[in-house]
């Protein structure tokens, strides 16, 4: 069986559990449907690739949670990022769910889709949830409901290898502050070196979002992709592509491909999230200590900029709901998160932890340091975007599929709008005769 029918067939197992549950009654149950237990409480978090190398922390703030809490326990599990989903999947559908769960906004938005998470908007307090950033909170958010407590998060930066631009008679010192510079920049570097400037992103959502493109109008009932904005950027990319300034392999490479490049001085500049310049920094020395860090260049007239935001949920077959939201508010709260930056280069998704000089003092040129005092600046401007709406990885499945079919040549930036466009708004049409 594949992944995707194993994932499918996880969620209807999920999605049948959770309408048995809802049909239950009786005594022993409470008012969300779970079996009620008394005395002491022991939850169970599951969190996404952090042990070993952040066990003392985590460790540390659970032993601090439940100091304050005296009859709670914390017992914390922690997985591979390929194997959260269909484990988390699975322990639903056996009815031996985690009570409070790390992830991302693409599998949190899916777990809402199923009823499977608890809203906070209903069980969690104003007071809880007035201390994170708004555009983040709004992150996991459906309708009214908010689906899950925004945690950590890392902003991206401009990393350029000073030896490849100095080569092709370029000053890092003075990187590219717009997309059309970056085109520029790469045209030179391929003419004077053989290299290439830069690797696309090839995140058509994220980046027409950030370009002014709607994708969808604000009562999530009509998708807005065919636009001027959204079609200027298409003929952008695809110029790119057609003249051979950016590698064409890349369309199909997977998401290490980029990484890889530049780790191999094999491409002039790398847009990444900050805390991932340690990994360059570790498997390849050489090209961190010629690396140079820049803001990423200027995309939104707002100043928005996109951040891969963690999340940390509880889900509804939690039979403590009261006892892990408290846990789930406390490993996201301003310590929690001050204290996890101070460890590792990520953001507070937390207003005042946002406000500490941690974040913006110090005159280090180390890249990490630099990219650190960058992004702080950019907090109040984050977002994790999303639709906001039911199987919103099946509506957008149609504009990546058609943008990588325009860069082949297979269809115009015209028809690639209008395809997109229409089998986008047919798709959430569906989705709302279902709801």
């Amino acid at each position: 069986m594949s992944k995707t029918l194993r994932i499918t067939a996880l969620l209807l197992a999920v999605s049948l559990m959770l309408s048995m549950l809802a049909a239950c009654g009786g005594s022993k149950t409470n008012e969300n449907g779970q079996e009620a237990e008394s005395g002491p409480v022991a939850i169970n978090f599951w969190t996404i690739s952090l042990s070993p190398t952040f066990d003392d922390y985590i460790k540390g703030r659970i032993k601090k949670f439940e100091d304050a809490n005296p009859g709670i326990t914390v017992n914390w599990t922690d997985l591979p990022y390929g194997s959260m989903e269909n484990k988390l999947l699975a322990s639903i559908a056996g009815n031996q769910s985690p009570d409070v769960v790390n992830l991302n906004t693409g599998m949190a938005l899916k777990l809402a889709d199923k009823n499977a998470l608890v809203d906070l908007k209903k069980e969690a307090t104003e007071e809880q949830l007035s201390i994170y950033f708004e555009s983040l909170l709004h992150s996991a958010k459906i309708g009214e409901s908010i689906y899950a407590f925004p945690w950590y998060y890392g902003l991206g930066v401009l990393s350029l290898n000073k030896e490849i631009y100095e080569a092709a008679g370029l000053d890092p010192n003075r990187p590219p502050s717009t997309w059309e510079e970056m085109k520029e920049h790469a045209i030179v570097i391929k003419e004077k070196t053989g290299k290439y400037g830069f690797v696309p992103i090839y995140n058509p959502p994220i980046d027409m979002f950030l370009r002014g493109v709607p994708i969808i109008n604000e009562d999530k009932t009509k998708i807005v992709v065919n636009t001027p904005e959204a079609l200027e950027w298409a003929k952008w990319n695809k110029d790119l592509y057609d003249q051979g300034i950016v590698p064409k392999e890349s369309i199909t490479a997977d998401a290490g491909y980029a990484t890889d490049k530049y780790q191999g001085g094999q491409i002039a500049s790398f847009v990444t999230g900050s805390q991932f310049l340690n990994r360059i920094k570790t498997n390849a020395k050489d090209v961190y200590d010629k690396t140079v860090v820049a803001p990423i260049p200027t995309v939104s007239a707002d100043g928005k900029v996109h951040g891969g935001l963690m999340n940390v949920v509880v889900p509804t077959m939690s039979k403590h709901h009261q006892e892990a939201i408290l846990f789930a508010h406390f490993i996201t709260n301003d310590e929690s998160q001050l204290e996890f930056a101070k460890i590792v280069n990520i953001l507070p998704s937390t207003k005042e932890a946002a406000k500490d000089p941690f974040f913006t003092e110090g005159d280090s040129n180390e890249p990490e340091d630099v990219a650190r005092r960058i992004t702080a600046t950019q907090t109040d401007k984050a977002i994790d975007f999303t639709l906001g709406v039911n199987k919103e990885s099946e509506i957008l499945e149609f504009l990546w599929k058609y943008w990588k079919e325009m860069l082949l040549g297979k269809l115009t930036p015209e028809e690639m709008l209008q395809k997109a466009e229409t089998d986008m708004q047919a798709k959430l049409d569906e989705v709302l005769a279902e709801e």
